[in-house]
C-alpha cells in the first residue's frame, strides 16, 4: 500500500552558489565526502538531486522539512547504481516501518526527485 508520495524539483544553479557552511547544514557528511571527488559542475547536479530527495521525503511524509534535520536524511548509491534514501532520528520515527523508494533525475537546468512511501503508516507525528 502506498502511504505517501512526494516530488521536488531543484534548479542546479542554486547549488552552485551555496557556501561550504550552508552545504554542511544541508547535507550529510557522507554526501559531502562523495561530492569532494567531483568537479564543481557535477557537484552542483549531485547536490541538487540530493536536496530534491530530502524535500520529496518531507512531502511524502506530509510534514515538510520543518520538523526534520537534514543531517538525518542522506542518499547513498547502491552497488547497482540505484539511489537509496537513508534516515535516522526524527526522520526515521516519521518513516516508521515503511519502505522508502527514491528516483532522482537530472536534466540541466534542473534535478528532480520522487519519493514513494510504501507500507502501513504507523509513524508517530
Amino acid at each position: 500500500m502506498v502511504s505517501g508520495i512526494g516530488v521536488d524539483v531543484v534548479n542546479i544553479q542554486r547549488m552552485e552558489r551555496l557556501s561550504e557552511h550552508v552545504k554542511s547544514r544541508l547535507f550529510h557528511p557522507r554526501e559531502l565526502d562523495e561530492a569532494m571527488a567531483m568537479t564543481k559542475e557535477v557537484q552542483a547536479e549531485y547536490f541538487a538531486g540530493r536536496f530534491a530527495a530530502k524535500e520529496a521525503l518531507g512531502k511524502a511524509l506530509g510534514t515538510g522539512l520543518a520538523q526534520l534535520s537534514l543531517q538525518d536524511i542522506w542518499v547513498e548509491r547502491a552497488a547497482s547504481g540505484k539511489p537509496e534514501l537513508h534516515v535516522k532520528g526524527k526522520a526515521q520515527e516519521l518513516v516508521g516501518e515503511r519502505t522508502i523508494m527514491l528516483s532522482i533525475s537530472h536534466d540541466h537546468p534542473v534535478a528532480i526527485a520522487m519519493v514513494v512511501l510504501q507500507g502501513a503508516d504507523d509513524a508517530t507525528i
